[in-house]
């Protein structure tokens, strides 16, 4: 009997490589996401210390100069905290989206190899049902010889 074949397994083969390349793609995600959520941190902790800064300076008398400089620094802190958060918030979504794409390429590649697994336990079925009737076939015919010799 031929060997086993399943015709679909350049599809196999194509479900495969789109579920590694959506792998890929996560990875970058999250590498993205940490990069992201690392600038956030970065940008919470100067505007901590900003917020440190104004407490030396309330205990102290400051010029108006300084006051208007620590006021800008701040508002800069803040915008900067703002926009990390908004970069982050958009590397979690693209993160969650990836990851969606990489769990529906996985089922994709599961469904074809299911199939084919499938398909090789029939043929294995069907291959060791022939065999059984070969096997049938010549102990008969050696049991119709050995009964005409007698």
């Amino acid at each position: 009997m031929k060997g086993f074949v399943f015709r679909l397994e350049r599809l196999l083969e194509l479900r495969s490589t789109a579920e590694r390349e959506r792998a890929q793609a996560l990875g970058q995600a999250m590498r993205r996401e940490e990069t992201q959520r690392q600038a956030l941190a970065d940008a919470s902790e100067r505007l901590g210390s900003c917020n440190d800064q104004i407490a030396g300076v309330l205990d102290n008398v400051a010029p108006a100069g300084a006051l208007t400089n620590l006021r800008l620094a701040i508002e800069a802190a803040m915008r900067q905290v703002d926009s990390a958060a908004v970069s982050h918030q958009a590397a979690l979504d693209q993160m969650q989206q990836e990851r969606e794409l990489f769990s529906q390429a996985r089922v994709e590649r599961r469904v074809v190899e299911r199939l084919r697994e499938k398909r090789r336990a029939a043929w294995t079925e069907e291959a060791s049902r022939v065999e059984q009737g070969e096997h049938d076939s010549v102990a008969r015919s050696r049991r119709s010889a050995s009964g005409r010799s007698k």
